[in-house]
C-alpha cells in the first residue's frame, strides 16, 4: 500500500507499507523516492478542442463586432489614409489575431492523472504548470450557450485563497471535465477519510439528503427586480438622444403631451404600468436563463453549486476556504423579507460561480444558515449597523437641495423633457445616497466586522479581520476640530472590493485603523479555543 508523504524540503515522497514485516511489530515503513511522477509522462497530453475558436469568438463578440463595423465604415469612407490602405491594415490586424489564436491552441497541451494536472502553453516562452490534487481547493465547470451546443466545457481550477491563482483550461470535452471533477473528489476523499465517495457521474455526492437549496418560481420573481433595473437607464437614454438630435439630423422621439390621448394622470399610470411590466418580464427571463435548475449541496464540508441554462455552471468551495459572507436585498426582497446569500472567497468565479449560495431565500433562513455553518459570524450578522444621524441628515439635505435646483432649471423646458431630466437626476441622487448610506459594527469577541451599505439595495458583508487585506483613512478638515473623512477597507470577494465607511472625527478614524491593525484574527481565536 502506498501513501503520500511530503517532506520539509518540498519534494514528493511515498511511504511504502511492507507487509512482510516482523510479526508483532506491525508493518514496517520505509520512505522511497518514486522513479517518475505519473503526472509528468504516464498519460498522453491532450489538446484543447477546436471548438475553442468558436467559444473565444462568442466570448469576445462585444469587442469583435463593433471593431469590424468600425473597420468597414472607416475603410469605406477613407480607403487610403496618409498613403496607407486602411482596409489592408484592418485585415492585417485581424489576420494577426486569428494567427495568435491558432498558435495558442496548437501549443497548449495538458494531461490529467490521479496525481494532478500538468498544463503547458506558450511558443516563445514555454510555460509548464504542474498542480497536485492536494493543492486544489475547487473545480468549476462552466458551459456557455455556444459551448453547450458544441459539447465542450471550460474548467477553472482554484489553487487556493492565499495565492489567488487559478488555472483555466478552455474548450475541453465534457468527458474530460467530468474526469477532472472525479479526480478532485477522489483527492478530497483521500484527504478526508470521513468524506462521502463521489458519484459515478459528474462527481456529485451520492447522499440525496445533502440538498440545502433548489430554486423555484417565487425566487425568479424576487430576482427579477435585480435584472429589471435597466429601466432606470431609460430617462438617461431619452435625454442623451434629445441632445444628439439637436446636433445631428435625427427625428425627435419624445412626444408632446397634446399628442397623447387621455388626461395626464392616466398617461402617467399607463407609462408606469408598461415600464413595470416590461422590467418584470425582462428580469424574470434573465433570472430564469441564468439560474434555471440552480441547486446547492453540502457534503463533507464542501458546498457544491450548479445550475444555469444559457451558461451552465458547476463549482465547489470548501467551508474552510470561506472568508466571510455577503447578504444582499433588492427593494422587493426588503419588502417581502427575503435575501440572497453568497460566500466571500478569493477564488475566481464566473456568473453563478461567484460563490452564490441562496439566490433568494427567507432572511431568517439565511441567518440560520450563517449561525449553523459559521458560528463565529453569528453575533456580528445579527447586529445590524446603524447609519449615524449626521450622515443621514447630510444625505437627505443634499438630495433635497439638488432636486430643488433641478426643478428650477427644468421649469422652462417642455413637460416631457422636464420630467425626463428630473427622473434622471433623481436616479443619480438615489444611487449616490444608497452607496454612501454605510455603517460598520465590530464584534471584538470573534474579531468579526459587519459592514452595511444601502437602504433600498442593501448589502451586508460579515468578514473576519484576517479577510481584510488593507485599510486606508481619508480626512478633510472643515473648521477647527471638525472634519469629514472616510475609512476604506479592502476585502476579497472573488475580486478586490473596497468598503467605504464615512466617519467624522479623526479620533474615531484612528481608533478604527488601530483596531484593524491590532485585533486578533479569527484563526488565532480558534487556535486559542
Amino acid at each position: 500500500m502506498v501513501r503520500p508523504l511530503h517532506g520539509q524540503d518540498g519534494d514528493d515522497r511515498r511511504v511504502t507499507v511492507d507487509r512482510a514485516a516482523v510479526p508483532g511489530r506491525g508493518p514496517a515503513l520505509r520512505a522511497v523516492r518514486p522513479r517518475a511522477l505519473p503526472m509528468t509522462g504516464t498519460r498522453a497530453k491532450r489538446r484543447n478542442s477546436p471548438a475553442m475558436f468558436a467559444t473565444r469568438a462568442a466570448e469576445h463578440a462585444t469587442t469583435i463586432v463593433p471593431t469590424v463595423i468600425a473597420g468597414v465604415s472607416v475603410s469605406t469612407r477613407w480607403p487610403v489614409l496618409f498613403g496607407i490602405p486602411v482596409g489592408a491594415v484592418f485585415a492585417l490586424v485581424g489576420a494577426a489575431a486569428v494567427l495568435g489564436l491558432v498558435v495558442d491552441w496548437w501549443m497548449t497541451r495538458f494531461s490529467v492523472t490521479g496525481d494532478g494536472i500538468r498544463y503547458d502553453s506558450g511558443l516563445v516562452v514555454r510555460r509548464s504548470t504542474s498542480i497536485g490534487w492536494s493543492d486544489v481547493v475547487s473545480v468549476q465547470v462552466s458551459r456557455s450557450a455556444v459551448a453547450q451546443f458544441l459539447g465542450c466545457s471550460r474548467v477553472l481550477i482554484g489553487i487556493g485563497t492565499e495565492s489567488k491563482a487559478t488555472l483555466v483550461i478552455e474548450a475541453v470535452p465534457q468527458a474530460v471535465a467530468a474526469e477532472v471533477k472525479e479526480h478532485f473528489e477522489a483527492g478530497r476523499v483521500r484527504r478526508s477519510p470521513d468524506a462521502p465517495a463521489p458519484a459515478a457521474t459528474g462527481g456529485h455526492p451520492v447522499d440525496p439528503d445533502d440538498l440545502i437549496y433548489r430554486i423555484g418560481l417565487r425566487d425568479y420573481l424576487l430576482i427579477s427586480v435585480t435584472y429589471g433595473q435597466f429601466v432606470l437607464l431609460f430617462p438617461f437614454l431619452m435625454e442623451l438622444y434629445e441632445n444628439a438630435a439637436a446636433l445631428l439630423p435625427l427625428p425627435p422621439v419624445l412626444p408632446a403631451l397634446s399628442d397623447l390621448p387621455g388626461p395626464l394622470w392616466a398617461q402617467v399610470a399607463v407609462g408606469v404600468a408598461v415600464v413595470g411590466a416590461t422590467a418584470t418580464a425582462f428580469g424574470t427571463l434573465i433570472a430564469w436563463l441564468r439560474y434555471r435548475g440552480f441547486e446547492v449541496r453540502l457534503g463533507a464540508g464542501v458546498f457544491a453549486m450548479s445550475g444555469g441554462l444559457i451558461s451552465a455552471e458547476s463549482r465547489q468551495i470548501p467551508r474552510s476556504q470561506v472568508g466571510g459572507v455577503r447578504i444582499q436585498q433588492n427593494p422587493l426582497m426588503r419588502v417581502t423579507g427575503y435575501a440572497r446569500l453568497a460566500f466571500v472567497s478569493r477564488q475566481s468565479g464566473e456568473r453563478i460561480g461567484a460563490n452564490l449560495v441562496f439566490p433568494a431565500a427567507r432572511l431568517e433562513r439565511v441567518r440560520d444558515s450563517v449561525r449553523s455553518h459559521f458560528p463565529a459570524y453569528a453575533t456580528a450578522a445579527d447586529r445590524a449597523p446603524e447609519v449615524s444621524r449626521p450622515l443621514r441628515l447630510g444625505l437627505i439635505g443634499t438630495a433635497a437641495a439638488a432636486l430643488a435646483l433641478t426643478s428650477w432649471a427644468a421649469s422652462t423646458m417642455p413637460p416631457v423633457r422636464a420630467v425626463a431630466l428630473a427622473a434622471a437626476v433623481a436616479i443619480v441622487l438615489l444611487a449616490a445616497a444608497n452607496y454612501c448610506w454605510a455603517a460598520v459594527e465590530h464584534d471584538p469577541d470573534h474579531s468579526v466586522l459587519h459592514f452595511r451599505r444601502g437602504f433600498l439595495w442593501v448589502t451586508h458583508y460579515v468578514v473576519p479581520w484576517d479577510s481584510v487585506y488593507f485599510a486606508h483613512s481619508y480626512q478633510l478638515p472643515v473648521a477647527g476640530r471638525l472634519s469629514v473623512g472616510a475609512v476604506c477597507l479592502g476585502v476579497y470577494d472573488t475580486r478586490a472590493v473596497r468598503l467605504w465607511i464615512p466617519v467624522g472625527r479623526p479620533l474615531l478614524m484612528d481608533r478604527f485603523i488601530e483596531t484593524t491593525a491590532t485585533a486578533p484574527t479569527l484563526h488565532e481565536n480558534e487556535e486559542k479555543a
